[in-house]
């Protein structure tokens, strides 16, 4: 298999996310959210994206145990901006060296602080400071608990939400990932859709599988009748 980022339809909307974010006009708001069940590759698509070298942007990951303090100073250390003593002096040389460089702040696993008041204030105030985009990803709840936050919630203009992939995505996966060449049945391809719930990692396994089948038997075409498909991935289907 590649080791490779396929432009699935969430991919897709990423990139479209941040290109309006960018190019959008003065008054629109520049915060946008990203959110969805886990194992849609929400943080493959935002690791992805910032990685390219047209955008410039910093990347932090948030963790549970965060505080404010621990916060910024990821962000503090991304930016090669000295902690001060005082927050109200790291954020200011936060503010400083984003609007200086003009760039895009991604903050993974925001779900995790979503609930504190002070770190979803402060993020507001580095927006507001900077109005450079701010990108938020998270869970699927992040978007109902952010929409009790209004100052913060009135000031996001782009939402994505991931979707379990589907029939089109799949076949995307095996004609990209997949370094053999083969036919595989469509029947082949919406069971491994059904199986995996759309779990891109699942689907990746799922596709291993049949590229090493492929390889032991050297067959160009493979079908539902030539797999034992228990031993794709476990049985947790829930999309439709």
């Amino acid at each position: 298999m590649k080791n490779k980022v396929v432009e699935v339809k969430n991919m897709i909307k990423t990139e479209q996310l941040l290109d309006n974010l960018l190019n959008r006009s003065s008054i629109v708001p520049g915060i946008g959210l990203i959110h969805g069940e886990s194992g849609f590759g929400k943080t493959t698509a935002t690791t992805w994206l910032f990685n390219q070298d047209s955008v410039n942007g910093i990347f932090v990951r948030c963790y549970k145990s965060d505080t404010l303090t621990s916060l910024l100073e990821s962000i503090a250390r991304q930016l090669a901006v000295p902690v001060r003593h005082n927050l109200r002096g790291t954020v200011d040389g936060i503010v400083e060296a984003i609007r200086k460089e003009e760039l895009t702040l991604f903050i993974d696993e925001a779900d995790h602080v979503v609930s504190n008041a002070r770190i979803m204030e402060t993020l507001r105030d580095i927006y507001d400071a900077t109005e450079q985009p701010l990108i938020l990803v998270g869970m699927e709840e992040i978007a109902r608990r952010i929409s009790q936050r209004k100052q913060m919630f009135n000031r996001i203009s782009q939402w994505v939400e991931f979707k379990a992939a589907d029939l089109e995505d799949v076949s995307l996966f095996a004609r990209e990932l997949m370094e053999v060449e083969v036919e595989i049945d469509e029947a082949l391809l919406d069971l491994i859709r059904k199986r995996s719930n759309g779990v891109v990692r699942s689907i990746t396994s799922a596709l291993d599988k049949v590229e090493k089948i492929v390889l032991a038997t050297g067959v160009d075409r493979i079908g539902l009748e030539d797999i034992d498909a228990s031993q794709l991935t476990h049985d947790v289907r829930r999309v439709r």
